[in-house]
């Protein structure tokens, strides 16, 4: 191994016990435990006897500081999910997660996703959860990821639609599907009344005064957008669409649809043909 190499190699060993240190199980301040956290981290002995010189002081705060931000990050993303769950139950899974996996994402807007996909086989099988949860916890996280991203300028005109071209959406928008009215429940973070169940599909999307609106689909219309959304031409999406709910493309389906497409463009998620 060169010399370059050996470097990279006793750098990455402290990203690793660093890694460990701030997600893992917490480290004794005292030289067995630190050391035992070392070795297994493969840091180099010349950094061992450092870190074993200065204890953890200085990196427990660290530790603190970094848990302390992704906790808060997931607390402002799924407050509602958060209280319904209660705070003991939501504190053990984070603790799982930063265990097993952890944040793996740089942007902490991406962090809430990422326990949710740690949290979603698990959850089915934990009588503590409301089997309607993942929908609520997704939902509200939904709101800050498309949030970050661009919506349709103020001043943009749209333009027209071809029927045998893909259309054109704005980055900041998403078609969802939940098996609860999770979109209908209450704003109130302590608000405990239990949604509706029933399928929903929901085109959520940033408005150019920058909103993220919700808009519930009938069936029909979720299926073809779906299509759309997926960059299939408009044409094709019709006759998609009405193949897999077995309805026939008839006039008044191409009326509703232009419909839609129209209320769209007004709301700034369509911005035309691609």
């Amino acid at each position: 191994m060169s010399s370059r190499e050996a470097e990279v190699e006793r750098a990455r060993a402290l990203e690793t016990a660093m890694a460990r240190l701030a997600l893992g199980a917490e480290v004794e301040d005292d030289p067995h435990a630190i050391s035992s956290w070392l070795i297994d981290a493969g840091v180099h002995p010349e950094d061992r006897d450092a870190i074993l010189r200065t204890g953890l002081g200085r990196l427990a705060v660290y530790r603190r500081l970094v848990r302390g931000n992704v906790q808060g990050a997931i607390e402002l993303a799924i407050p509602r999910a958060i209280y319904r769950m209660g705070t003991h139950v939501f504190e053990d899974y984070l603790a799982r997660w930063l265990a097993a996996d952890g944040p793996r994402t740089h942007y902490l807007r991406d962090v809430t996703r990422e326990f949710l996909d740690y949290c979603e086989p698990l959850w089915p099988d934990d009588r503590q959860i409301p089997d309607y949860l993942m929908a609520l916890a997704r939902h509200e996280a939904l709101r800050i990821e498309v949030a970050s991203e661009a919506a349709r300028a103020s001043d943009e005109e749209p333009g027209e639609l071809e029927l045998d071209k893909p259309l054109r959406f704005i980055e900041a928008a998403r078609l969802v599907r939940y098996e609860h009215a999770v979109h209908q429940l209450s704003e109130d973070e302590t608000d405990e009344e239990p949604p509706e169940q029933r399928a929903v599909a929901l085109l959520v999307y940033r408005s150019p005064s920058h909103e993220v609106r919700y808009l519930e689909l009938t069936p029909l219309a979720a299926q073809i957008l779906e299509g759309l959304l997926a960059g299939i031409p408009l044409q094709q999406a019709l006759l998609d669409g009405c193949s897999v709910l077995g309805v026939s493309l008839t006039q008044e389906v191409l009326d509703g649809t232009a419909r839609v497409l129209a209320d769209l463009a007004e709301r700034g998620a369509l911005l035309g043909s691609g």
